[in-house]
């Protein structure tokens, strides 16, 4: 039950919300509805994912479904709706055109293919700090063999807090980078077991990659003790996994606004996702979010809802800035099997 419980609380490491801890009784929760994403004031489009859980006691086989067929929109307090569109199964986005407002409120709903209505609590957009600039730093990160490390690049976001409002923080990070495999390596099964056989591939080697947090850590900031002044921030960790640091990564940073309801759920989240298992551990909590059910409010629903203004910074990370690697890995396929790749240089690629 414990374990199960953690691997719910890990899947919220993902979503980007007032916080309802309960008590519940997940033997008999047949699916949860796990609501992940957020809108911005960035540029569209602006996604969010549905997918409900698996049964516990399954031994989690298809552990996570989409949720496909479901009807998506979002309403803003003028009375304003934007319909998503399903791109992919479980997969909703805005218009690329729309992006949120400033100072509006924002609520989430959904209706699945089953008929079920849910919604979000509102969610008002507020300012956020513009990052003045971005500073890296080369970190090695223990793991639980003493003799092995992984090596990766902080990002640190820096920026003057305003001093006449309390202000809520989070980061999230996007990424690309260019790798290289061997297509001409590419082999098939052997039916009469043994070596593949040799099938090599025309293309192609050469790919850049598009990635979505490459660090799931959940970095947040309450600015009570730093009000007004300049703060300096870990907004992402960037690590090595044998393909980033080919050539050069590039890390886009999103400092993000929150409310101070959405900041007090995922300090909580933050805080259960801690615990190691440690006699001195405080009981795990299932953590509500601010979806629920509006046929059925003491449903338990996964994820938080939220609406920000966000400041955006880029920087490429030159692969001399690790003094440390990971051993390459060697791809023996055509690059472009790989998620979120193209044979396109990016237009933005320097």
């Amino acid at each position: 039950m414990k374990g199960y419980k953690r691997i719910l609380l890990i899947l919220l490491t993902l979503i980007y919300g007032c916080i309802d801890p309960i008590e519940l009784d997940i033997s008999e929760e047949l699916r949860i509805l796990v609501v992940e994403g957020y809108i911005s004031t960035g540029p569209g489009p602006h996604r969010i994912k549905l997918s409900k859980s698996a049964k516990y006691g399954d031994v989690f086989t298809a552990l996570i479904k989409s949720e496909v067929g479901a009807d998506v929109w979002i309403r803003d307090n003028d009375g304003n709706v934007t319909i998503l569109k399903e791109v992919s199964p479980g997969w909703y986005d805005t218009p690329v055109d729309w992006r949120a407002e400033l100072n509006k409120s924002y609520t989430l709903n959904i209706i699945t293919g089953a008929g079920t209505h849910y919604t979000s609590s509102p969610e008002t957009v507020v300012p956020v700090a513009p990052i003045d600039s971005l500073i890296l730093q080369f970190k090695k990160i223990p793991t639980a063999d003493p003799a092995k490390f992984i090596p990766g690049v902080e990002v640190f976001a820096r920026f003057q807090d305003p001093p006449d409002s309390r202000d809520f923080y989070i980061w999230r990070n996007n990424g690309t980078y260019i790798i290289e495999t061997h297509p001409e390596l590419f082999t098939i099964f052997n039916p009469l077991g043994g070596p593949g056989i040799p099938a090599p591939k025309d293309c192609c080697s050469i790919c850049w990659i598009n990635e979505l947090n490459a660090d799931f850590s959940i970095r947040i900031l309450d600015d009570k003790n730093s009000n007004g002044t300049i703060n300096t921030e870990l907004a992402a960790f960037i690590p090595d996994n044998g393909l980033r640091f080919y050539s050069k990564y590039m890390a886009v940073i999103q400092q993000l606004s929150i409310s101070s309801e959405a900041h007090a759920f995922f300090d909580l989240l933050k805080k259960q996702l801690s615990i190691d298992g440690d006699i001195f551990d405080p009981p795990p909590a299932t953590i509500r979010g601010n979806m629920i059910n509006l046929d059925r409010q003491e449903e338990n629903v996964i994820g938080y809802f939220h609406a920000s203004d966000v400041s955006i910074d880029t920087v490429f990370i030159e692969r001399s800035v690790l003094d440390d690697f990971q051993n390459a890995r060697k791809i023996k396929d055509d690059c472009r099997v790989l998620p979120g790749s193209t044979v396109f240089v990016p237009e933005f690629w320097q």
